[in-house]
């Protein structure tokens, strides 16, 4: 679906997680002159939402979804902020939910890739559009270069491209966006449980060398997968990232510049300042020409 000039009149529509990723769409939406109107996921969603015109919803209210957004007249959606996939226990059910109870159930089953194509479908079939949050606010993503007082030595980038290579060979599989790799060695790759998880499994292994010698070493690497849908599900890292990694015991960061959002960026670089860790924005193809 293409936007419209008389589109971008309408208010931007945001379905919000957990997080300040959603607010900082919106107030950077509004300062554009462009309103917008914010669909918060109930008990996920920051209650600094209510700022701004907004309804909450919870998971399986699909007609209230979208007979509020019809209301506001959206016509662009941003998803944006954390979230899980839906259980069935913590659905509420409406009849917009028991109407397409097949598709909600699909999304339980099959791959990350399948599920995000599936919700884009479906949103887009109702009439509104999806847009990347990298499209409304492009600066949430990581710039190419370093951007801590710290920068990667050689040993590190060694690591961040087999990272990369890694995290290419996961992606075409459709399992994950992360990997671990210290002085050569692939620790650990992130698959379901996420990237906290993934690191808080580096901590045990990376024992041998924090620890034992006193010093960094290793990479976390974070890039989205081939042909990943960016507009609804754009990896993304932010101090919480940080602390894992220094916890961890790991040297740096390495993201993808222009396709890995960075959540509260100034705290987030901040926070890698204080912990002595790297933080760079790479361009994959380029490291491994």
């Amino acid at each position: 679906m293409m936007t419209t000039p008389d589109d971008i009149l309408s208010p931007l529509g945001i379905l919000a997680g957990s997080g300040s990723l959603p607010l900082h769409i919106a107030k950077r939406t509004v300062t554009t002159g462009r309103p917008v109107f914010i669909c918060g996921i109930a008990g996920t969603a920051e209650e600094e939402i209510a700022e701004f015109p907004h309804c909450w919803v919870k998971w399986g209210q699909i007609n209230k979804l979208f007979k509020e957004l019809h209301q506001a007249e959206v016509k662009d959606l941003v998803l944006i902020g954390g979230a899980k996939r839906p259980k069935l226990e913590n659905l509420a059910f409406d009849f917009g939910l028991i109407r397409n109870l097949p598709f909600v159930l699909s999304l339980t089953m099959g791959g990350d890739d399948e599920m995000l194509s599936s919700i884009v479908k479906f949103v887009e079939d109702r009439g509104i559009s999806i847009v990347g949050a990298h499209q409304v606010a492009p600066e949430l993503t990581a710039a190419t270069g370093v951007m801590t007082t710290k920068s990667p030595n050689k040993t590190d980038l060694e690591d961040i491209k087999k990272g990369i290579r890694t995290v290419i060979d996961l992606g075409t599989m459709d399992i994950g966006q992360g990997a671990v790799v210290a002085r050569g060695y692939v620790l650990c790759v992130e698959a379901a449980e996420g990237t906290d998880q993934m690191l808080n499994r580096a901590e045990g292994l990376r024992q041998w060398g924090s620890k034992w010698l006193g010093r960094r070493f290793g990479v976390l690497v974070k890039l989205p997968k081939p042909n990943q849908e960016l507009r609804i599900d754009m990896p993304a890292i932010g101090p919480r990232t940080v602390e894992l990694v220094a916890k961890a015991g790991l040297n740096g960061i390495a993201i993808e510049a222009g396709k890995v959002l960075i959540s509260d960026q100034e705290k987030t670089i901040a926070a890698a300042n204080d912990a002595g860790i790297f933080i760079i924005g790479i361009e994959p193809a380029a490291l491994l020409s």
